[in-house]
């Protein structure tokens, strides 16, 4: 039996700069957990994700996103907008994920200038995130990456969060 990652609400500070190191570690796995750590804690671990969202190892920048994202605090929204230009097409996948996740209108916009990103799987993410906060801009932004789109895989996410929207995907 191993032992338990997740932390004692006693003693965050401590646990998160230990999830933190676990961060960098090379085993996929142990990243994950220490990211499902750092969302355990909760609002006490917000500001350490912000934090590594500037690391240089976008491993650590994905998963500080997914648990932004997760965290759903509001806070996170200007860090996650930044990541949105990320070098790392894993990290831009992810924050837009979690602005979808926050689900703020004000992401609309910069979600919506994600259809000219070169990763089809970042295009998917900011579709789907697009149809999780919703609203006539978000339908616009939707209705515009469409229109612009080549591979099939993007557009059946688009037209998958037009159809959540209750709007016509054609």
């Amino acid at each position: 039996m191993t032992d338990s990652i997740l932390p004692e609400p006693e003693d965050s500070r401590l646990n998160i700069q230990t999830l933190i190191n676990r961060l960098s570690n090379q085993d996929k796995t142990v990243r994950a957990e220490a990211m499902c750590g750092l969302v355990a804690i909760g609002k006490p671990a917000v500001p350490a994700c912000i934090a590594l969202l500037r690391n240089g190892d976008w491993k650590v920048r994905y998963r500080a996103a997914e648990a932004l994202g997760l965290l759903g605090d509001g806070e996170a929204y200007a860090p996650l907008i930044a990541a949105l230009d990320d070098e790392k097409d894993h990290v831009r996948y992810m924050a837009a994920k979690g602005l979808g996740q926050l689900g703020d209108p004000r992401a609309v916009e910069h979600l919506g200038r994600m259809r000219s990103d070169e990763n089809e799987f970042a295009r998917r993410s900011a579709a789907r995130s697009l149809g999780a906060i919703g609203g006539e801009d978000a339908i616009v932004a939707l209705r515009e990456a469409l229109a612009d789109e080549a591979v099939d895989g993007v557009r059946v996410a688009i037209r998958e969060a037009l159809s959540g929207l209750g709007a016509d995907g054609k």
